[in-house]
């Protein structure tokens, strides 16, 4: 395990962050565009911060579900179909990001986190479009027996990777990987995506654990705060705009990308 000494003050700012990103998940999504780039502040290297904001914002991942429960009741067939799935795939992603090690991690960081933040940056566009072509299709006849085809899978099966990967930004790819396998209920999109998620979140959670990869101080502090962002924004998400909230992200998410791209360009 990894332990490192932490002053009361940047405990403070770690589980504020930790707060400001559980609320964010709760409202719009986008909460590890704000704790990953804290952890860095706080001097962790990006592949350990990113272990870390992954397992302490894991905790706050079933409140999702909870209020999605009354979908997921048509969902059961695809469920088994895509949990092992999406299982898998984390696991591969987490594994993957060990195996290649921080070296190859910190020179595609500042890229998945743009893309992460042009993602982030077109959910609410792409959410809306969805709706609007999907509205009036006919979908009771698929939960039964779903329509899966093997391109569209495989398209699961990377997302899934990728969540275990890195993961900033992979519930407009999830969404989108809905559509593919022939969602037509945004709702029960939304229902599945998150439980798919969350899955592919628990391999990670669980190998990085086991691998000694979290920072368990930074990790217990961002834990704390999430858990109450996440009950705070729980109560919010009725009353902010989500808008508002994926605009910090995004302001934050490209803030972050282009400090980054400064230091790997001026080799700092």
């Amino acid at each position: 395990m990894r332990n490192r000494s932490m002053d009361s003050t940047k405990a403070l700012i770690i589980a504020g962050a930790g707060a400001v990103g559980g609320a964010m998940n709760a409202v719009a999504g986008g909460g590890t565009m704000v704790t990953f780039p804290a952890l860095i502040w706080a001097g962790l290297d990006p592949m350990v911060a990113n272990m870390t904001s992954t397992v302490a914002l894991f905790p706050g991942m079933p409140v999702g579900i909870w209020s999605f429960r009354r979908h997921l009741k048509e969902l059961t067939a695809w469920l088994k179909v895509l949990a092992p799935i999406s299982l898998l795939g984390g696991l591969a992603g987490a594994v993957l990001l060990l195996k290649a090690g921080s070296g190859i991690f910190n020179a595609i960081v500042p890229w998945l986190l743009l893309m992460a933040t042009v993602l982030l940056m077109v959910n609410g566009v792409v959410q809306r479009w969805m709706r609007k072509k999907l509205a009036g299709k006919p979908g009771a006849d698929i939960h039964k027996t779903p329509p899966l085809k093997l391109w569209s899978i495989l398209f699961l099966a990377a997302v899934a990777v990728y969540g275990g990967y890195f993961g900033a930004g992979i519930g407009i790819m999830a969404l989108a990987a809905m559509g593919l396998l022939g969602l037509t209920e945004i709702n029960e999109m939304n229902a599945l995506k998150v439980v798919l998620t969350m899955l592919m979140n628990f391999a990670a959670v669980v190998w990085f654990i086991a691998k000694g990869g979290v920072v368990w101080d930074h990790a217990l502090c961002l834990m704390a705060g999430s858990m109450l962002g996440y009950w705070g924004g729980s109560h919010l998400a009725q009353r902010i705009p989500p808008s508002w909230v994926r605009g910090v992200a995004v302001l934050i998410g490209l803030v972050i990308s282009l400090q980054l791209f400064w230091k790997q360009m001026h080799g700092s």
